[in-house]
């Protein structure tokens, strides 16, 4: 039997959490949806920040990668992106190497950084360092809860407004030497695409992508730049330049795409 404000072994949410009325509820389950299937890195040896993580997760509907040490949370960042990656600076050995650290790897140079200091490392060095959020030990529950849930909202809002679409899509890339290498569009907004690819792109380079949208006969062509990427072959490409009649044609996809409507868009 789970204790009071964790999620049962079975992996269905409790009816209510510890401290939570209905009210309550209803706003967790709205705002879960906004966050479904963010992944949270949390390198810490603090079994207090653990077990308040732990708790929180299942209220933000997030997954969670807990590590011990600075070498194993080092070796998850260039593997994986994450959306947050929560810092014990100071109860971690080389916690603050780490901290400053995150954003010269390729799957998290976006990633939001939360520091948790006690006192060795004061609150405007973590910032300096590279921390978006910090929060100072002694660790409780509802202040850290209510921080993830300000940092989970922020990272939702930024999402809708630059929502992307999960798509399947073949892609031709142009980088460096190598020319139309075809790769997989996994998701795709007005703002750039996720996709796989097979071999690595350089971060300096400059992408030229080619694809086309089901239903459309017209190519999209657009240039961008590597975002983001891990050793899987997954990376984030943002476009920085779409000529505006390929513009009209992807905003109008997207819109179709987000009502559910399959209908074709051949003359644009």
């Amino acid at each position: 039997m789970p204790e009071q404000g964790e999620a049962p072994a079975s992996g269905r949410v409790p009816l209510l959490f510890a401290g939570e009325n209905i009210s309550d509820k209803a706003q967790r389950l709205r705002l879960s949806a906004k966050w479904q299937g963010m992944q949270f890195l949390i390198i810490t040896l603090d079994s207090v920040a653990e077990s308040i993580f732990r708790r929180i997760a299942p209220q933000v509907s997030a997954t969670v990668d807990f590590r011990g040490d600075a070498k194993t949370g080092s070796a998850a960042l260039e593997q994986k992106r994450f959306d947050v990656v929560v810092i014990d600076c100071d109860d971690v050995y080389r916690g603050n190497w780490l901290l400053q650290t995150v954003r010269k790897t390729r799957p998290n140079k976006s990633s939001v950084v939360i520091a948790i200091v006690d006192g060795a490392t004061q609150v405007v060095d973590a910032l300096d360092q590279g921390a978006n959020f910090v929060i100072a030990k002694p660790l409780f529950f509802e202040r850290v809860r209510s921080e993830i849930r300000h940092v989970c909202t922020m990272l939702a809002a930024g999402q809708r407004s630059d929502r992307r679409h999960v798509v399947r899509l073949p892609v031709y890339i142009t980088f460096g030497q190598v020319l139309e290498r075809r790769a997989e569009a996994v998701n795709l907004s007005l703002g750039g695409m996720g996709v796989r690819v097979s071999q690595p792109i350089d971060e300096d380079e400059i992408i030229h992508v080619r694809f086309s949208l089901p239903g459309c006969n017209k190519p999209v062509r657009a240039r961008g730049e590597l975002v983001w990427s891990d050793r899987e072959g997954n990376a984030g490409i943002k476009f920085i330049a779409v000529h505006q009649d390929d513009m009209t044609l992807l905003s109008r996809w997207l819109e179709h795409a987000a009502l559910g409507v399959n209908s074709e868009l051949t003359k644009q």
